[in-house]
């Protein structure tokens, strides 16, 4: 039940950003995109959300402690976004990527992917942070973790707004112009790493 409460904050996050910022959006592009995310909402999305937190310990106490795991939330899926990703921009897997570079950037394209990708970089990246507390016998409480999947849903939207959202910084929207750079989200702190942040 917990998983399908936070799926539906998801859904829920994700479909409102695209209602209010994908307006000017070509036809081909949009429906394209719409139809690609709903499917790996769906496919994906849905059934790993559900199966994942039938396993995880739900706790409701620990709220405060909880808060002090945000850091390591927004440090571990950086990271694990941009090690996922960056290989997608390689000869050898492009090909599984390049749709999500193709036509308008807007906010449906956040979750327009590859269903490995959505199941492996999206999805994982969202949770890697929420696994690696776990294995230290952390628990986050879960209106924190809810707070977490609305959180990570917008911000992905926002990257994806194309201007159209006053909080974009146009950091992402350079990754789509240009493709050899800005390949993490949030705080781009690999590709500060690396150099590959412009």
């Amino acid at each position: 039940m917990v998983g399908l409460i936070l799926f539906f904050i998801h859904y829920i996050c994700y479909w409102t950003m695209v209602s209010l910022y994908d307006n000017n959006v070509p036809d081909n592009d949009f429906n394209y995109a719409i139809s690609s995310s709903l499917k790996n909402q769906l496919l994906y999305t849905l059934p790993s959300t559900v199966i994942f937190f039938n396993y995880y310990p739900i706790q409701y106490s620990n709220f405060l402690l909880s808060i002090g795991y945000i850091p390591v939330l927004i440090i571990t899926s950086d990271c694990y976004f941009y090690i996922t990703h960056r290989p997608l921009h390689t000869k050898w897997l492009y090909h599984l990527h390049k749709h999500h570079h193709t036509g308008s950037v807007c906010v449906a394209k956040s979750l327009d992917a590859n269903g490995l990708e959505h199941l492996f970089g999206n999805l994982g990246s969202f949770i890697i942070g929420v696994i690696l507390l776990w294995h230290f016998g952390y628990i986050i409480n879960i209106y924190i973790i809810g707070s977490w999947v609305g959180f990570a849903t917008i911000n992905t939207c926002i990257s994806h707004s194309n201007y159209q959202c006053h909080l974009d910084t146009g950091t992402h929207f350079l990754h789509h112009k240009y493709r050899q750079c800005n390949y993490g989200f949030g705080l781009y702190l690999m590709d500060r790493i690396t150099g590959t942040f412009k």
